[in-house]
């Protein structure tokens, strides 16, 4: 299924390269990077490896290769009025695929994006591996978005939705930011062929030139289906097999219960979960545009069942706010941008032994499952934000509990980006959590722990022309073993076509 899929996607771009040549505008680039990263210890400091999409190995030292190619190409016969009046109306193919290979305590081959996008007016459709955070969020210098944050390697799957925010006329105040997913986890070790349902909305009030916009948006994601030979018979499976039919999608789209009575297919659990693992986050957020300024104020609300989703489990969830500068300045070091956040994980609608609920009950052991007992991971990495720790990760004196064993956590965090003599790239991020365990698994005692990173990035003019990034993170506290490490590579545009703009290294991602 693997070899399929890496064929079809490599048909896709070769065809659409080769039509691009000959019929169509047509702007394209390639990269490639070699770089070496080494810690202290075994294991990689926390924020050289969290949010990096699953490309950074747990283990230390590690020496990587990157290449990756990204292009498009417009559909729309550029010589004709109708496109030369109506630019905003053609049909546009663009693409992107990235290989990684590392070798050293860990050798692996990933391929983190691979993706081709089809594009007309407001609308997109997206089919493979993209990388992409989801929610209302710093998406640079964030901790990390609650239910999908970029920890992980992507998950393939098939989108359709906004390309951004679509106004409903031309003078509305009223836009809309929305899409639907339907995705794979494949197999693992404990569940085979689950798959993934996704989709988010999200509302803006004003228009892109108001001083003020406010947003209001909910995130939906649900692991569901497949089949594991580790749950017998019993009320919380039928033989293994969790609800996989077409007829049980509403129950897991709307999170509904129906057709769950008196069906000999359907458990109790399943009916009282809404069929599936369900993570997400209710999203709020405040805009305001001064001439030298931007300001965001947000918060996500996270949810995994009916109390939190009706806020049992207050006041937890994300909460920030992103300063990012606007206009240009020649002083040596310019200030692009701040985010400050505080992340609360720790009431889960209080403890599992309440009862007394109105809706559900205590103990919302984010990130966990009964059934999907590997939890919210996929590839070995948590999906969602990486402050909510798997129990490989810890230290051996605290490796106790489920797989992730760690999600009762207060956090706080600080970005910062920033540019010295007008070329050199810099992002700092510091954190604290402190981190309790599980209701059912409870560290000993209350588990302080740092994490920081410092990173650069410059032009360098080796062979004519590249992009140099080096790091240095830093992990000291009582989760994780005391470490220091580093990052640096070198990343060369190997080819590119003539309009194409040049492949700088992305902000913030190592």
């Amino acid at each position: 299924m693997k070899n399929n899929y890496r064929l079809l996607i490599a048909c896709i771009l070769y065809s659409s390269v080769s039509l691009a040549q000959n019929l169509y505008p047509h702007q394209a680039s390639a990269y490639a990077e070699i770089g070496v990263m080494g810690s202290t210890t075994h294991r990689t400091p926390f924020w050289l490896r969290a949010n990096q999409y699953g490309i950074i190995p747990l283990s230390a030292p590690v020496g990587t290769f990157r290449l990756g190619v990204q292009g498009s190409l417009l559909l729309t016969d550029t010589n004709s009025v109708r496109s030369f009046i109506r630019p905003n109306r053609e049909w546009t193919l663009s693409y992107a695929a990235e290989g990684v290979g590392n070798a050293g305590n860990v050798n692996q081959i990933l391929v983190p994006e691979a993706y081709v996008k089809l594009t007309h007016k407001g609308l997109e459709i997206v089919a493979g591996r993209r990388r992409e955070v989801m929610g209302l969020v710093d998406s640079t210098l964030s901790s990390g978005s609650y239910g999908y944050s970029g920890n992980a390697l992507p998950l393939p799957k098939i989108q359709i939705g906004t390309r951004g925010f679509i106004p409903f006329s031309r003078r509305s105040w009223l836009a809309v930011s929305a899409f639907f997913a339907h995705g794979w986890f494949g197999n693992t070790w404990y569940v085979k062929r689950s798959y993934l349902h996704q989709k988010n909305v999200t509302w803006r009030i004003g228009k892109p030139s108001s001083r003020v916009r406010f947003y209001a948006g909910i995130n939906h994601n649900v692991q569901w289906a497949g089949h594991t030979d580790y749950l017998p018979d019993n009320s919380i499976s039928i033989n293994g097999q969790m609800p996989n039919r077409f007829s049980d999608l509403p129950n897991v789209v709307f999170a509904i219960r129906t057709n769950g009575l008196n069906n000999d297919r359907i458990t109790r659990f399943d009916w009282e979960n809404m069929y599936g693992n369900h993570v997400g986050s209710i999203d709020a957020a405040t805009e305001v545009l001064l001439p030298w300024l931007n300001v965001l104020l947000y918060h996500q609300h996270s949810y995994e069942d009916a109390s939190s989703f009706l806020f049992q489990n207050f006041p937890d969830g994300l909460y920030g706010i992103r300063l990012r500068t606007i206009g240009t300045s020649n002083a040596f070091f310019r200030l692009n941008g701040l985010n400050v956040e505080f992340l609360s994980t720790v009431f889960q609608s209080g403890d599992p032994d309440q009862k007394n609920l109105q809706f559900g009950w205590g103990g919302d052991n984010n990130f966990n499952h009964a059934q999907y007992q590997e939890g919210w991971i996929y590839r070995n990495r948590v999906i969602g934000s990486p402050f909510l720790t798997r129990l490989i990760d810890a230290k051996p004196e605290n490796r106790i509990g489920y797989v992730i064993n760690n999600n009762r956590v207060k956090m706080a965090h600080f970005g910062l980006q920033a540019t010295l003599a007008n070329q050199i790239d810099v992002i700092a991020k510091v954190s604290y959590s402190e981190n309790k365990g599980t209701y059912n698994f409870p560290f000993p005692k209350t588990l302080p722990q740092w994490s920081s990173i410092i990173q650069f990035g410059l032009p360098v003019s080796w062979l004519g022309g590249s992009w140099l990034t080096a790091a240095v993170a830093v992990d000291s506290g009582q989760l994780y073993d005391n470490a220091t490490g580093g990052f640096i590579s070198l990343r060369k545009t190997i080819w590119q076509t003539r309009n194409a703009a040049m492949l700088k290294k992305p902000v913030g991602r190592l």
